[in-house]
């Protein structure tokens, strides 16, 4: 069988999301090219997500109890396998489909060099009962061998993982699945909210579709009502720490202590923010990115952005969480902009003052106090005055 789309193709969203909407079609009326299908990625969310979608479009919720087996890891042997395959669970004669769900099965990784004529799973593969599909999960990456087996006998559908342009085809798919519309402004403040988490847009947008029910539309207001973001409100503080206005910073640091958010992650986002500021600012020195092209139009803005040569991206961290070339265009402008305000030193001392805060935590000594001597210290530095 062949690949619904090739590894390659599968490394930009927009290819993906076509291919999957295909395959869920056919999916839909029950015409699929293979009984069985096999989703494998690095991203587990993204391959249970796919793998949930079919089993929704293959069987109709009532008959999910009778109708699916699931077998996973050490419990996915041949023969488990096999028995589930060709052994019908009591009640199947009342449904029109069945589905095995396997999850990083065993029996793949047993494989060894043995010759196909001797791979079990291979042979029950060629023989799947008429009425059956079979849907394999893996968030390890096959083999060559196993990929070249399956090929012969499953439908091949690789995912990777989201990148920050991926995120608003993304999230547009997921609308759609939901059937509510989000108009391009809303679509972005939810990313901007929740960042880089597939299984959290997820869960927004079903929140979101709760809340405005079938065909509504979401705007941008009832996004920033019903989607709260911690990133967003250490955002905002960052911003009273640019300007150096500590009244206000304290304000808002305030509001998070007492909503009770998690002082370690208000710290881990603040470094995070410093860190983005510190490429920012090494951008701008550099001259990669003009001060004229900071207030440009978008897609200027954007051409410049993928201009910036290949070595100097590969300076950056590797991690997407804490690359600033790997966010969204609007998050990078905004962290240029910030970066204008501060030279580099300054960053690393504030970065050192972050340090210094989170070895505190480990002392015992009250985090909330401890963040605002952080913030307090962080505004002192920005206005030049000496620190506590």
């Amino acid at each position: 069988m062949p690949y619904l789309l090739f590894p390659q193709e599968a490394q930009f969203f927009r290819n993906v999301r076509k291919a999957l909407a295909q395959l869920y079609q056919s999916a839909r009326y029950g015409n699929l090219k293979s009984p069985v299908i096999v989703v494998f990625g690095e991203d587990e969310f993204l391959v249970q997500r796919v793998i949930q979608r079919l089993t929704d479009l293959l069987l109709p919720e009532g008959e999910r109890q009778t109708a699916i087996t699931v077998l996973e890891g050490k419990e996915a042997t041949e023969a488990e396998f096999a028995q589930a395959l060709f052994e019908p669970t009591f009640g199947f004669q009342l449904t029109r489909r069945r589905l095995i769900i396997v999850k990083s099965p065993a029996f793949l990784k047993e494989q060894g060099k043995r010759k196909r004529e001797s791979v079990a799973w291979y042979q029950f593969l060629q023989r799947v009962p008429e009425g059956t599909y079979v849907l394999f999960a893996l968030t390890e990456p096959p083999t060559n061998s196993q990929l070249n087996l399956l090929n012969e006998v499953a439908l091949l559908v690789p995912l990777s993982r989201l990148r920050a342009q991926d995120l608003p085809d993304f999230v547009q798919m997921l609308a759609e699945q939901a059937a509510i519309h989000i108009d391009k402004v809303a679509l972005q403040e939810l990313i901007d909210r929740v960042g880089n988490d597939a299984r959290q847009l997820a869960a927004e947008i079903e929140k979101l579709s709760l809340y405005i029910g079938v065909d509504g539309r979401v705007t941008v207001d009832i996004v920033r009502e019903l989607v709260p973001s911690l990133a967003m409100d250490v955002f905002a503080l960052m911003n009273a720490v640019v300007d150096g206005d500590a009244p206000k910073a304290f304000k808002m640091l305030d509001g998070l202590i007492q909503r009770r958010e998690n002082p370690m992650l208000i710290l881990y986002l603040l470094a995070r923010q410093f860190r983005f500021l510190l490429q920012g600012r090494i951008l701008l020195d550099s001259k990669l990115i003009s001060p004229a092209l900071l207030h440009a139009r978008a897609d200027a803005f954007r051409q410049q952005l993928e201009r910036i040569p290949e070595e100097v991206k590969q300076l950056l961290p590797e991690d997407h969480r804490l690359n600033l070339l790997k966010q969204s265009p609007s998050v990078i402008r905004n962290f240029l902009l910030q970066a204008r305000n501060f030279s580099r030193e300054q960053i690393v001392d504030a970065l050192k003052l972050i340090l210094e805060t989170d070895i505190g935590f480990k002392t015992g000594i009250d985090q909330g106090q401890q963040l605002a001597l952080l913030i307090l210290n962080l505004c002192r530095l920005k206005n030049g005055v000496k620190q506590f």
